[in-house]
């Protein structure tokens, strides 16, 4: 009986202590009316999703109460995103790394504050690449080519004994015609690669293409924020002002290693300084190069940007000046380039403003095409193609095997219709890119004035087992001349192509009846390593007196 009373003693002092607790903490607790409830801040609406440009207007409200804008502080959390007193966001500028974004409003000292997330996409607009599985047929017919390409063209082709054949053949007027039917405006084609380059602001086009049933794939080479065309309506013209000047070895005056490297003043002084020779120059830009005083007597029959956006070739970057000026300066006692009577097309393909993307591929078959339809019998190329910004593929180098990128078998196109094409080996110190892989290119390297390799030169055995460079010139302290008309010292691959290719252009003019192919080899088998060719030279330095006698003595053997 003891032990049941103390039993139930126990339990009521366990009971009184937790009563005596529950009560302490309700006297701790203040005291709230049934019928009050928590202020509540919000923003309407909680989320958006806009594009750059954009704005929003954002209301806050505190227990369903819309707010005055002097009421609120707005901040947001990026610098992509401006909001003002009012509470109106907008975006200002777009970033694909950098997601999370907000826009934050607080109330009384920062009690209270509420949040709209905010999603930004960037109006892209896209160029795409439309593979062709065909051309269809054609307007044109190969019995009437003057339809189609000039008459140097045409005569090129038949001095060299080339057929004109389907490649030579435009892409249908009709596939064309449906390409533009779906939206979008072309830009670039290529008769021989059966490709054509669009631009449109509409990714979901793709598919639409894609329908087409003469499109085998579509490839985006280029995205970017919409920009405007230049409207200079910029209309090509000849420049055929040339004064010939008194001419002697003396008068190389600061070009004279440029051209004494390879023994060029002996065509010179034999009188072949390039004259009845076209040479295109593909490059960058040839900015303001009529109004250069010391290259406006360059003999220009025509020059043309390929750039949907830019259609002028004058009107920016100078890389092309310096490229030119090796060749086509004429000054004596000033400046002597090493083609001073060649005639001159100055084609822009790079887009210098947009950055590397592989349209600038499509561009750079557009000019080679576009020359060999005006009839150019050589081509120098001071560009090379391997690296393209995110997120478009970059080449590898398994990609350089001669006959896979786009350049590549463009120029070897070229070459089968009778064009000598120069190319650089590039400023990368590793493997040359394309077009210069091309096994039907001579690929220039650089060395200085005593022979030696320069560290920058891109070399290296191509995939398929051939050394690049080919060749050697020129490449560190070249005199060119800049914007300004001025002498200057530049260095790189760039400047070594076009001096050997206007040497090829006077070597061209002494024996006319050589074909493209066969200067390649005379020009190869007159380099000092031509016996034992080794990386990084390949087959070293040109010697154009040795190549002079080389075509000398086989001008009468068929080689083709």
């Amino acid at each position: 009986m003891m032990k049941i009373k103390l039993f139930f003693f126990v339990i009521w002092e366990i009971l009184f202590l937790v009563a005596c607790q529950e009560n302490t903490k309700k006297d701790n607790e203040p005291f709230i009316p049934e019928d009050v409830v928590p202020d509540k801040l919000t923003i309407e609406p909680e989320s958006i999703d806009l594009k750059v440009g954009e704005s929003c207007q954002l209301v806050v409200k505190l227990n369903g109460t819309p707010l005055e804008g002097n009421e609120v502080q707005w901040t947001s959390n990026s610098s992509l995103l401006d909001v003002d007193d009012n509470g109106k966001v907008t975006v200002v500028d777009y970033d694909e790394f950098i997601s999370g974004l907000n826009v934050k409003a607080t109330v009384k000292g920062g009690q209270l504050f509420a949040i709209c997330r905010v999603s930004v996409h960037q109006l892209y607009n896209y160029k795409l690449r439309l593979i062709l599985k065909d051309k269809g047929r054609s307007e044109y017919s190969l019995s009437e080519p003057e339809r189609f390409l000039s008459s140097r063209a045409i005569e090129r082709r038949h001095k060299q004994d080339i057929d004109i054949d389907d490649l030579d053949l435009p892409i249908s007027k009709n596939y064309l015609a449906q390409i533009e039917e779906i939206g979008g405006t072309i830009i670039a084609q290529s008769k021989w690669l059966k490709t054509v380059c669009v631009q449109c602001p509409d990714e979901d086009l793709i598919d639409k293409y894609k329908e087409l049933p003469f499109v085998e794939d579509v490839i985006k080479v280029w995205r970017g924020k919409d920009r405007e065309q230049n409207q200079d309506n910029y209309e090509d013209y000849p420049l055929y002002i040339k004064n010939i000047q008194d001419y002697s070895s003396e008068n190389y005056a600061e070009a004279w290693e440029n051209i004494a490297l390879h023994k060029g003043q002996l065509l010179h002084e034999r009188g072949f300084r390039g004259e009845g020779i076209d040479i295109a120059v593909i490059d960058a830009g040839f900015i303001n190069l009529p109004q250069n005083s010391v290259l406006n007597n360059i003999r220009i029959k025509g020059a043309r940007s390929f750039i949907y956006e830019d259609t002028n070739p004058y009107n920016t970057d100078e890389h092309g000046i310096g490229v030119v000026a090796c060749m086509a300066t004429d000054r004596s006692g000033y400046y002597v380039g090493t083609a001073p009577d060649a005639a001159y097309w100055l084609l822009r393909s790079e887009d210098v403003i947009s950055g590397d993307y592989p349209v600038e591929e499509d561009y750079w078959v557009a000019a080679m095409e576009y020359a060999d339809s005006v009839g150019v019998d050589l081509v120098n190329t001071s560009l090379s193609y391997i690296e393209y910004e995110w997120p478009f593929t970059s080449y590898k180098y398994e990609d350089m095997d001669g006959r896979t990128a786009m350049p590549t078998r463009a120029a070897d196109i070229a070459v089968d219709k009778g064009i000598f094409v120069v190319c650089c080996a590039g400023n990368g110190g590793s493997w040359v890119g394309t077009p210069a892989d091309s096994p039907n290119v001579l690929t220039v390297g650089a060395v200085t004035a005593s022979g030696n390799i320069v560290s920058f030169t891109a070399y290296g055995m191509t995939v398929d087992g051939r050394m690049k460079p080919d060749v050697m010139s020129l490449g560190s302290g070249v005199s060119t001349i800049d914007v300004n008309g001025n002498v200057v010292i530049k260095s790189g691959t760039s400047y070594a192509s076009p001096i050997l290719c206007g040497l090829v252009a006077c070597l061209w003019q002494a024996y006319p009846e050589l074909t493209n192919k066969q200067l390649l080899d005379i020009l190869k088998r007159s380099s000092d390593r031509y016996v034992d060719p080794a990386l990084p030279y390949g087959y070293g330095i040109c010697d154009m007196e040795k190549a002079f006698h080389l075509a000398e003595e086989i001008r009468h053997i068929d080689y083709r």
